[in-house]
């Protein structure tokens, strides 16, 4: 691939689309001349100060129209950003700096004091002239050249530095925008409320590109999103966790006016899907994403979803995500390689990331053969589409049987919105506890007689509650976090009947 100008690739976006509006955020909206000049400004600002193409740069930026702008000045210097997750503490930043190797930093006004304290060259994106994009002056990057330092979501541990090169990064949006199920015109608004870091920022680029409007929201607030909603927004990126907050705040209401809802980053379960589509009808699309191999791994469109639930799909515990992106490749690392052979999913694509940082921040790659263990448990179905099963790094040991929590999960939905854990144990290795989430009333009757049809040994021995699930940025659940909860409240008895007693 030849070198990529992206002060070029983007001039003509602007050109194109300038007087639309680009961004919209809760204090007003900018138009594609005002994202893109302000974005020229800092990238001259970076390449003044000694930036040059594969240099890393860091941003840390809250959704808001200033955003994108941060992020395309990082890129069209010819940088790699390496995005850092707002929800992060100032331990985690510290440690994300170190792993990606970076002293430079791009970010908004409430956090330029913090970088500045700490020794970095900081660039206050606020303080940035804007410079009128003509293409003109900036750098020809080599396509083999880092482009992005994503991390992972740290649910088991310390966070991953993803490394994915100038050609990927180019590649992917243009993938993700070829796998859009319509192309945007003037005015259609797509809302996103996920971090700009993770999935919000890959999915504003390809609407952008399309001539698009983004809506950033800074968090899930219900009651701003409702009037977007009654308003006839048309698109909307809501992982699970989001729909089912917005099904309950808005229960007993028909919102019709939506066209596609985009989800991801964990499987929809039947009952919530059956809520969603009650509330806003069939329009949901189902994507597999990593931030090893960012979207669109496979796709599931709206109408291929609503087969797929409507037949039943769900009842036996998988979540199908649809068939292979262009571009994509997928294996099941199994004992077979028919249809419905469980194993480990594998990927290699077009878009695919480099490898991982080392401690000397040199990229360690994946497999010989290209392929990501993904660590995610999967199978195809006769049709060629791929279902998730599981984690692997999920899986607990109980007297000798090897179990999935996501299998008792599933079970239990219908009494609450429950999590299974592993409580470790000198006797049986571990004992499986459910921990619901602000359950109702009568919750663990409910679940008990929900898990009678699994097997005796898949059984919760032991139900708690807690107020609020612990989570990544992401809005991902972390397990760790939550066992450690569990054993700041209880005491196990072990033995062959154990029994949990209450501390304090």
């Amino acid at each position: 691939m030849p070198a990529i100008n992206w002060g070029r690739n983007h001039a003509v976006t602007r050109q194109r689309f300038g007087a639309r509006i680009a961004v919209e955020d809760i204090g007003g909206a900018a138009t594609y001349a005002e994202v893109f000049d302000r974005a020229a400004g800092l990238a001259r600002r970076l390449i003044a100060a000694g930036i040059r193409p594969g240099d890393r740069v860091a941003t840390l930026m809250r959704n808001s129209r200033l955003a994108p702008s941060v992020s395309y000045g990082v890129q069209m210097a010819g940088a790699a950003e390496v995005p850092l997750n707002i929800a992060y503490t100032e331990a985690e930043r510290r440690d994300a700096l170190a792993i990606a190797g970076t002293t430079t930093v791009a970010c908004g006004p409430e956090h330029a004091a913090f970088f500045r304290d700490h020794g970095l060259a900081t660039h206050d994106i606020a303080e940035v002239a804007p410079e009128r994009l003509t293409g003109a002056g900036f750098p020809d990057v080599a396509a083999h050249l880092p482009g992005r330092i994503g991390f992972t979501s740290g649910t088991t541990g310390r966070p991953k530095g993803i490394v994915t090169s100038q050609r990927a990064r180019y590649t992917g949006n243009i993938l993700l925008q070829a796998s859009m199920p319509w192309l945007p015109s003037a005015g259609d608004r797509c809302l996103l409320m996920t971090p700009f870091a993770h999935g919000a920022s890959l999915q504003s680029f390809a609407w952008l590109n399309l001539g698009g409007t983004v809506v950033l929201h800074d968090g899930v607030d219900a009651d701003r999103v409702r009037p977007l909603l009654e308003a006839g927004l048309p698109a909307m990126f809501a992982a699970p966790t989001v729909l089912a907050k917005l099904t309950a705040a808005y229960a007993g209401t028909e919102l019709p006016g939506l066209r596609t809802i985009f989800t991801g980053t964990a499987p929809l379960p039947p009952l919530l899907y059956a809520r969603v589509r009650a509330m806003f009808g069939p329009i949901v699309r189902v994507t597999y994403g990593k931030s090893e191999v960012v979207n669109p791994i496979t796709i599931l469109r709206p109408d291929e979803t609503e087969a797929w639930y409507a037949g039943g799909g769900g009842a036996d515990g998988s979540a199908c995500v649809g068939w292979p992106g262009q571009g994509v490749e997928i294996r099941i690392d199994g004992p077979g390689d028919g249809a419905g052979e469980e194993g480990e999913i594998l990927l290699r694509a077009q878009h695919m990331s480099d490898g991982t940082l080392d401690a000397s921040q040199n990229v360690i790659p994946w497999r010989a053969d290209g392929f990501h263990p993904t660590g995610d448990v999967g199978r195809f179905d006769d049709q060629g589409r791929l279902h998730l099963v599981a984690r692997l790094s999920d899986a607990m040991k109980t007297g000798g049987y090897k179990v999935y929590p996501q299998e008792i999960e599933r079970a239990v939905a219908p009494a609450a919105d429950a999590t299974i854990v592993g409580f470790p144990s000198d006797y049986w290795g571990e004992i499986i506890v459910a921990v619901a989430e602000n359950p109702p009333p009568g919750w663990e009757d409910a679940a008990k007689a929900a898990c009678a049809d699994l097997a005796p040994y898949k059984r919760p021995r032991f139900y708690a509650a807690v107020t609020a699930f612990p989570r990544n940025g992401q809005g991902k659940l972390v397990r760790r976090l939550l066992l450690a909860e569990l054993h700041r409240h209880w005491r196990l008895v072990d033995g062959p009947r154990p029994v949990f007693e209450r501390i304090g």
